[in-house]
């Protein structure tokens, strides 16, 4: 979505914003959520319910990316161990990098259900 300047009073703005935000982590957006969020509240600290909103949206950003970081990881890991057992089929390789994205994203998920506990 494209910059653009909002006009209107403040709280109008805000809503908008507030608005944008929820929609955003109702898409997974949540880099962009927290941007709209960290607007409202640099401007207006005590709109309702923003700082709580933030909060959750920067929690589910990090959750976000250890997700991605554990799933590179389960790739690396069953590449590198496809070329340890020698394995030259640059496909297999391949396979196996796909093969240790999903079982990588599966040891985040339960990670990340230990932590909440």
């Amino acid at each position: 979505m494209p910059k653009q300047l909002l006009t209107g009073p403040l709280e109008e703005q805000c809503a908008f914003l507030y608005d944008l935000a929820q929609k955003k982590m109702a898409e997974g957006n949540f880099t962009g959520a927290v941007y709209a969020l960290e607007e409202i509240v640099r401007h207006v600290p005590d709109y309702p319910g923003a700082a709580q909103l933030l909060d959750e949206a920067r929690r589910r950003k990090a959750e976000q990316r250890l997700l991605l970081f554990w799933a590179f990881l389960g790739a690396v890991a069953f590449i590198f161990l496809g070329s340890s057992l020698r394995l030259r089929n640059d496909l297999l390789l391949l396979l196996l990098g796909a093969v240790g994205l999903f079982v990588g994203y599966g040891a985040g998920n339960l990670w990340c259900s230990f932590r909440r506990r």
